[in-house]
């Protein structure tokens, strides 16, 4: 109850300093503390029904967002973006230091089938309905034959990223640790990078058949530098962390999550992709450094909990609900084959490289979710193609919100369920502090 009453403090608070808007109020400061404090406490409110925490952070930035009862508007949350970019990082840089090479040699068979399948089949499975449904959606009208089966491949592509983002918050949240985890964890952030590099190159495909002028050299050279030069700034980043941590005693935590919101900004702006960054900085700190990570990623949770409640909650403000349920039967849809497609590509993946019984039964249910990547690639389609990006846009964000919605519930169940939960020692950003 008394959290309830807080949240409607809160609202009042916001609306009257809202109010005042006009006469210098800070509106990205206002809406940081602000989302900061409705996501914890509708986090509260949530868990005792048995919700995970992350689901609350969403609903908490979807009604208070610009498309209910917008007590935050867009401009704020545009004037938040570094927040998600640093979020983003920071997620990169702990997934990466998860992925421990010696522990997923003897999974290296089923991950790789995980991966292929997960991504090139789901993508091809999302591809083949949208194609199927093509005269559902106004965005396809006018294109050829080969138009709409690339522009149909690269939308396919975009759905098929998973999110390494929720999958890192409901391990956290639920203490997970064993085969099942570090084999979602591990496939969701190999899948990503594929997703990455299929978006890349089918991109430049769609580009050049539907007219846009394709500089074949200049593209190639653009993929080029933004995988490679991503990779070898992220082993840059990830010495510089890890002789940090040889040097200093303490401050660690604090130093990494400086270099996050510079990576985010800067990484961006020279054309690297902040994400495979933080990335291959994790798994050189994990595999390669002299230093020990442990200490770090366990002091990480007081500095980063404040950044991932706000990230969250901005996912759940861009949800535009109006639009999401105006073309809810294809969103439907869509999201249902993209989870069958996952079902059904985990379970030959499994059966055929010989995955351990849990593995084979509750592997699908952590490549469900999506969140980040997803959103940014649609946001790049959109500036990209504009002739129909922003009316696909519609679509992904669509299957997008409504797999944020759903799919945290169904895996933090699953990670119960599988009797992996509350092994983990220590407690993380998710479960810090509530």
């Amino acid at each position: 109850m008394i959290p309830l009453l807080l949240l409607l403090a809160l609202g009042g608070l916001m609306h009257a300093a809202r109010s005042f808007s006009d006469t210098g109020v800070p509106g990205a400061e206002l809406a940081f503390g602000f989302l900061l404090l409705t996501a914890y406490f509708t986090a509260k409110i949530v868990s005792r029904l048995g919700l995970p925490k992350l689901t609350g952070y969403i609903i908490a930035g979807v009604i208070v967002g610009p498309f209910v009862l917008e007590l935050v508007t867009t401009e704020m949350t545009g004037s938040l973006k570094i927040v998600s970019g640093t979020a983003s990082a920071i997620i990169a840089l702990e997934a990466g230091a998860e992925l421990e090479l010696a522990r997923i040699r003897p999974v290296l068979k089923t991950l790789r089938a995980l991966t292929v399948l997960s991504v090139l089949g789901t993508a091809a499975a999302i591809a083949g309905v949208i194609y199927a449904m093509r005269g559902t959606f106004g965005f396809l009208d006018g294109l050829d034959g080969d138009q709409t089966l690339v522009v149909c491949a690269l939308l396919g592509i975009v759905l098929a990223a998973k999110s390494p983002a929720v999958v890192m918050a409901l391990i956290a949240e639920t203490r997970a640790e064993g085969p099942l985890t570090s084999t979602i964890l591990a496939s969701v952030v190999v899948a990503d990078l594929c997703v990455i590099i299929c978006y890349s190159i089918m991109s430049a495909i769609t580009s050049a058949v539907i007219g846009g002028g394709l500089d074949v050299i200049a593209t190639t050279l653009g993929v080029s530098w933004a995988l490679l030069g991503s990779v070898a700034f992220g082993i840059v980043t990830g010495m510089l962390i890890g002789q940090f941590l040889r040097s200093i005693a303490s401050g660690a935590s604090l130093f990494a999550v400086m270099i996050c919101v510079v990576v985010a900004e800067v990484g961006t702006r020279i054309q690297l992709d902040p994400l495979i960054v933080m990335l291959a900085a994790g798994i050189w700190l994990r595999n390669f450094a002299r230093a020990d990570p442990s200490t770090l990623f366990r002091d990480f949770a007081a500095a980063q909990l404040p950044v991932f409640l706000v990230f969250f909650a901005l996912a759940g403000a861009g949800l535009h609900i109006q639009e999401l349920w105006t073309a809810i039967v294809p969103v439907a849809i869509i999201a249902l084959v993209r989870a069958a497609s996952l079902f059904v590509g985990a379970k030959i993946a499994t059966a055929v490289t010989g995955a351990p019984p849990v593995v084979t039964k509750y592997v699908w249910y952590g490549m469900v979710p999506q969140a980040g990547l997803a959103l940014a690639l649609a946001l790049v389609l959109t500036k990209s193609f504009p002739s129909f990006g922003p009316e696909a846009a519609v679509i992904l964000f669509g299957v997008v919100g409504l797999n944020e919605c759903i799919a945290p519930i169904l895996l933090r169940l699953m990670l119960v369920r599988s009797g992996e939960a509350g092994k983990k020692q220590g407690v993380d950003f998710a479960a810090s502090g509530h």
